[in-house]
């Protein structure tokens, strides 16, 4: 009997050991297996931000150009609200400048050279129809003609400045 019971634990041991073969090579595979889906999850979830940072590379200029175009907008809209105010300002003092006395007293001495200049217009005229009703005044009306006529034009050329002094712009009428 003792030569059963010998081949009976070897049995055994050649039993046993082919069970524990199963679970290392289960044991085994179950690692690959999680190895295999960890690296292709690794490797997906890499080339996945990959593209991301490019897109926010190319991002990147969009944004700064969007914020550009705000900065630049903010700074028109502030410039029309200067422009707008510059504005108001400029008819106020408009306002003040048709009131003030300075042009008053303007108005009031072109409005006097041209009725300097009329009333030389007149004189001439009559000089001239008097020296006509006598023979003897043609040479006083020639010399006093010419005075009258360098009287009107230093009334003209007054009169020049005054509404260029007034509004900046030269007397667009022609000097006679």
């Amino acid at each position: 009997m003792p030569t059963k019971t010998n081949n009976t634990p070897k049995k055994e041991e050649e039993i046993s050991t082919p069970k524990k073969k199963p679970k290392t090579l289960l044991i085994t595979f179950f690692a690959c297996f999680l190895l295999s889906v960890g690296s292709s999850s690794g490797i997906t979830f890499y080339l996945m931000q990959s593209p991301s940072t490019e897109e926010s590379i190319a991002t990147n200029p969009l944004v700064e150009q969007s914020n550009t175009i705000d900065l630049l907008q903010k700074s028109l809209s502030q410039q029309e609200e200067k422009i707008q105010a510059m504005e108001q300002q400029a008819e106020v003092l408009k306002l003040y400048l048709r009131h003030s006395s300075s042009t008053a007293l303007k108005n009031i001495l072109i409005d006097q050279e041209q009725n300097i200049q009329a009333y030389l217009k007149v004189m001439k005229s009559a000089m001239a129809e008097l020296s006509a009703l006598s023979s003897r005044t043609i040479d006083w009306n020639e010399k006093y003609q010419y005075q009258l006529d360098l009287a009107l034009k230093g009334s003209l050329e007054r009169e020049d400045l005054l509404k260029l002094l007034k509004t900046g712009e030269p007397n667009e009428q022609p000097s006679p």
